[in-house]
């Protein structure tokens, strides 16, 4: 009876400091979590108007975004909280496979400068992958899920999230492919990207806070 009383104290004491360890890891994820979160809202607020931004290099209103109710996903992780709503008017824009330039405001900050040529909604179902679930595996892209995470933050802080869309206009290019001439339309929204990531960096000193890449291949 005792030595069972014993075997029993001593896993006792061997599983203790596992448990202190995980809290202690758990403390400080969520405790980084937390100053990421304030410093990036401190930090934004000095970024650009992004609706004056945004018009003065012809970008339009394309969506909002809000969080989905609960029940859709606060119990499934696979489920991304984020849902976009276009805006009246938009709504085919929105729908279009497409080369698009967009900012990310958040609270009317710009937050990110970003290209596309499959249009706003596939790279919004593309954002979508960005779920804890799919991060904690490991197999989704860090921007998606970095993307979604701070939409998220901020909604949940009552702020604004907005996107500005600019159609970038389609350019043709000719080629000779050994005799046969062809005539295709090119891709050129990376270049409307680093270059207005580069007008940013001139206005501000730096790259939009959330534009990792700058638009840079």
């Amino acid at each position: 009876m005792s030595s069972g009383e014993i075997k029993h104290e001593s896993t006792f004491i061997k599983t203790t400091p596992i448990w202190i360890g995980t809290l202690i890891i758990v403390a400080i994820i969520v405790a980084s979590f937390i100053f990421c979160y304030y410093y990036f809202l401190g930090t934004i607020s000095n970024e650009l108007n992004a609706k004056q931004f945004a018009t003065k290099h012809g970008f339009y209103l394309a969506c909002t975004a809000k969080i989905k109710h609960e029940d859709r996903f606060i119990n499934n992780p696979d489920v991304n909280p984020i849902e976009y709503v276009p805006a009246k008017g938009r709504e085919e824009q929105y729908k279009e496979y497409a080369e698009r330039i967009y900012i990310l405001a958040i609270n009317n900050k710009v937050a990110k400068i970003g290209g596309t040529y499959t249009g706003m909604m596939k790279r919004h179902q593309s954002y979508n992958c960005g779920t804890r679930k799919a991060r904690s595996k490991g197999t989704c892209s860090t921007t998606n899920y970095h993307i979604t995470e701070e939409q998220y933050s901020a909604l949940c802080a009552g702020k604004t999230v907005e996107w500005y869309v600019f159609d970038v206009p389609l350019a043709e290019a000719t080629i000779d492919v050994w005799g046969d001439v062809m005539t295709y339309n090119a891709k050129t929204f990376y270049k409307y990207e680093s270059t207005l990531c580069a007008k940013y960096q001139q206005l501000t000193g730096h790259f939009p806070l959330l534009s990792a890449n700058a638009g840079i291949e």
